[in-house]
């Protein structure tokens, strides 16, 4: 016997693979074409598709823990440790500045202009808490379709997976100092300024590493058993589990199960997929949740649309343009005047990457799903709910569409000079095909190959690289790029720290002589990173200042 719930999920399927087909085909961004599509199926009101909404449980328990654990997953560690001091300032001290800046300037705005007189610190503060969580999917899809920085790619990324995880706890917080319930329903007594600040810290520190160590625990234990086995399917299953089984136990816990899933997700894919999965299993791990995502990504979209109603969107339009306004004032007090304070010279974000960061904090399905959880009987839930809702879709639509434009203009792309994109397919060519020989003499050593087939492969893999490179070569010219020249620095540094790790775990080298190793590596391209934001010029002579040498055999 079939059910509607079956149908149902069969028709978001269909509809998420045509529109993913259409946004290709118009180069539409893909969740911008999937909120239209929704919208589209409310107008029309498919019987099948009746009584199905964005609830708290659908997105937390469902939704959540898959695309938390896949961008994660693939969250390059070592850039990540670099990048570290810019991306916890944005997600955890630069959410409460954004939080206060945005809740004063809705409060302001709404009462000044008369829109809505029940909008008191509550709903203001409220607001703010909820839309303080940024979800920049469809930014991250531009930044690798046009070639964006590495490094801004990671500051982005970065922020939106730790900032959830933090939006969350401060909703709790703020909703508990409001009177309202907690997520885990709880109602706490709080008397007193002192009592406030006592609870707010109690609860952010022992929430925030609370979630972080059941992740990092799960996330360290599936290592070490994935190193006991050697079987791609069992190995899949086990990161499953671990992606909802670290959020369920953590929310079971009262801690954070976003941050729990996030740092769960970082060890296996850091560590757990070099020390415990083979070449074969990673690539069908790191396939399987790719797939994943987009299925997660499509689905939380497709509902966004279905869950608006533009009539009464259409209503409160005043009063959403003014929020709307707030939030991206508060954006801009966080990134242009707060981040700068905590920079050096050799870490500061260029002027280009800052516009960027600022119109680049797009808002999402964890706002809408935050607000819709507020008690019915709470006089300004509605309004809320209109607000935040409309908030997002502008967000979406107004700032999704024109990231594009912005990037071009303020030059924040990809090369284009050297070949341009024949170039691109070159080098990526040449990349790919060494790639695939690292990993053939790996299976050959497993067993998996035998000697006369990879023979034959090696031989196939190996012309096209060369001739890849050859023509990668020929287009680049004779004179090395600084920025190709930074980018194969890193790509070796990351060989050098792989390196100085074995020799540390073998006992070749001391732990301390390994830690210092390290820490000047840091150092070293912390300073070329810091360079290259100045410029061709400095970050050439940043480049012969570390290889003194270099310059002389030229």
């Amino acid at each position: 016997m079939i059910h509607q719930i079956e149908v149902q999920v069969l028709v978001l399927l269909l509809i998420a693979s045509l529109v993913s087909m259409g946004a290709r085909w118009l180069r539409l961004p893909y969740t911008l074409a999937l909120v239209v599509a929704g919208l589209a199926l409310g107008f029309v009101h498919i019987e099948t598709l009746k009584g199905l909404h964005l609830t708290q449980e659908l997105l937390l328990l469902l939704f959540l823990p898959p695309l938390l654990f896949e961008a994660a997953f693939h969250l390059p560690f070592a850039d990540f440790r670099r990048n570290a001091a810019h991306i916890l300032f944005l997600a955890v001290p630069g959410v409460l500045v954004s939080v206060g800046v945005t809740a004063g300037l809705a409060y302001a705005g709404i009462h000044l202009t008369g829109l809505e007189p029940g909008f008191g610190w509550a709903a203001a503060f409220l607001f703010a808490s909820v839309i303080a969580a940024t979800d920049p999917i469809s930014v991250l899809a531009l930044f690798k379709e046009l070639g964006a920085p590495r490094r801004l790619y990671l500051l982005v990324e970065g922020e939106s997976l730790l900032n959830d995880g933090v939006a969350v706890v401060v909703f709790g917080i703020v909703a508990a100092i409001f009177g309202l319930p907690n997520l885990h329903g709880q109602l706490v007594a709080l008397d007193g300024t002192g009592e406030i600040v006592s609870y707010a810290l109690v609860t952010a520190i022992k929430t925030g590493l609370g979630g972080a160590l059941v992740g990092g625990i799960i996330g360290g234990l599936l290592s070490v058993v994935t190193r006991q086995v050697d079987d791609h399917l069992i190995e899949i299953t086990l990161t499953t589990l671990v992606a909802w089984g670290s959020f369920l136990l953590a929310e079971q816990l009262q801690v954070s199960g976003v941050l729990s899933t996030v740092m769960a997700g970082i060890v296996v894919g850091s560590f757990g997929t070099h020390y415990g999965m083979s070449p074969t299993t990673r690539l069908a791990v790191q396939d399987f949740w790719e797939y994943m995502g987009f299925i997660s990504n499509s689905f939380i979209f497709l509902l966004i649309g279905l869950e608006l109603e533009s009539g009464q969107l259409l209503a409160y339009v005043p009063t959403i343009a003014v929020a709307f306004a707030s939030v991206l004032l508060g954006r801009a007090v966080l990134v242009y005047g707060a981040m700068p304070l905590t920079e050096s010279k050799s870490s500061a974000v260029p002027p280009a990457w800052r516009h960027v960061l600022v119109w680049g904090g797009l808002r999402g399905s964890l706002s809408m799903v935050l607000i819709l959880g507020l008690p019915a009987d709470f006089a300004a839930r509605s309004l809320l709910v209109s607000i935040v809702f409309g908030v997002v879709t502008a967000s979406l639509f107004i700032q999704g569409l024109t990231m594009a434009g912005l990037m071009r203009r303020l030059g924040v792309s990809g090369p284009t000079a050297g070949g341009g994109l024949e170039y691109e397919l070159a080098r990526g060519q040449a990349l790919a095909s060494a790639r695939v020989l690292a990993h053939a003499d790996e299976l050959r050593e497993e067993g998996f190959l035998d000697e006369a087939t990879h023979k034959r492969l090696q031989a196939w893999y190996s012309t096209n690289r060369d001739e890849a490179a050859v023509r990668a070569r020929e287009l680049a010219g004779d004179t090395a790029r600084p920025e190709r020249l930074l980018e194969g620095v890193k790509a070796l540094a990351a060989v050098e720290q792989e390196a100085i790790r074995h020799a540390a775990h073998n006992g070749i080298l001391t732990r301390q002589a390994a830690s210092e190793l390290l820490s000047r590596m840091d150092h070293r391209l912390a300073a070329l990173d810091g360079a290259a934001h100045e410029g061709d010029g400095v970050l050439l002579e940043e480049l012969e200042r570390w290889f003194p040498q270099s310059k002389e055999k030229e």
